[in-house]
């Protein structure tokens, strides 16, 4: 076939198009032959044998459910993307971490953890409104529940969890301890909450 001429190539969409309608049979044949010789129904059929007989005695329990999520997966993550791919022409998508901060995934503190331990949700979430004690009670709680998760999220995200180096729980209790020290004299409808919190702070086991 002849290598397009130089006023060809000022329009490479333009030539591909024609170069298509040409050979529009040939390159249909192509196509055919290459989907015999590559014969992906049966690889396909193959790749999920083998994966489906993952051993779990050989395999990490989380290994294995990485591999399984993301193949069985893909397809619905591509029917997502392609589409705004293509037409809007964008680049790879980047994967996003989000980390949340709640009280429902802060858990150091016992009985003081979750959204139950908070006084403003009650009366259609307007409690704290009427009384300076709830407003008093989830202001101190939310900063204790900021700080422990914060740490958990650096912790994880630095894998200082794993390395045995670092006691995540004396982490937490240091700053607890420092939060209610700086709290306390400002906080005067909170004092037995405070007189709580601080027990439980100390009751708090060395962690890894």
């Amino acid at each position: 076939m002849a290598e397009p001429s130089a006023n060809e190539m000022r329009d490479l969409r333009a030539y591909a198009q024609s170069f298509v309608d040409r050979h529009f049979d040939r390159l249909d044949h192509l196509i055919e032959q290459l989907a015999t010789e590559i014969d992906l129904k049966s690889s396909t059929r193959d790749l999920d044998e083998l994966l489906a007989a993952l051993d779990p005695k050989e395999w990490h329990p989380e290994a294995r459910r990485e591999v399984l999520t993301n193949y069985l997966g893909f397809p619905f993550w591509d029917v997502l993307t392609f589409p705004m791919i293509s037409a809007h022409e964008m680049g790879e998508l980047n994967e996003i971490l989000v980390d949340r901060i709640s009280p429902q995934d802060a858990r150091a503190l016992r009985g003081f953890e979750g959204i139950g331990s908070l006084k403003g949700i009650g009366f259609a979430h307007f409690a704290a409104f009427l009384s300076r004690g709830y407003r008093e009670n989830d202001y101190l709680l939310g900063r204790l529940h900021a700080i422990d998760r914060l740490i958990d999220i650096v912790c994880n995200s630095a894998g200082a969890e794993n390395t045995g180096k670092i006691d995540v729980t004396a982490l937490k209790r240091r700053a607890f301890t420092r939060i209610l020290d700086a709290e306390e004299k400002h906080l005067g409808e909170s004092q037995e909450l405070i007189a709580s919190l601080r027990r439980c702070v100390a009751e708090l086991r060395a962690g890894p």
